[in-house]
């Protein structure tokens, strides 16, 4: 199994690279194309195109960007309760 890079810019790019990183030139090649998978792979989860998210992801996004709407820590119930009178059952 063979590459054969006949691009001068590539050629260099991927020389700079194993250089910066101390690797080999497979090596740098790997790395940059892994990378580049990875945030395709990112870019095509965010976008809906992979897998969608279990219901578990998405509870714990959602609890993450409501949890500062909870004051000192109160409970929804809690904060619900503050809403009514306790012996009317009316809103305060």
């Amino acid at each position: 199994m063979g590459l054969n890079i006949k691009n001068p810019e590539t050629d260099g790019l991927i020389r700079e690279l194993a250089a910066l990183k101390g690797v080999s030139l497979t090596t740098a090649v790997t790395l940059a194309v892994r990378g580049e998978v990875e945030r395709e792979k990112a870019i095509r989860m965010s976008s809906g195109e992979a897998k969608r998210k279990s219901r578990l992801e998405l509870l714990r996004e959602y609890s993450e960007t409501c949890a500062p709407l909870f004051p000192e820590g109160r409970s929804g119930n809690q904060l619900i309760d503050d809403l009514y009178d306790e012996q009317t059952g009316l809103p305060k």
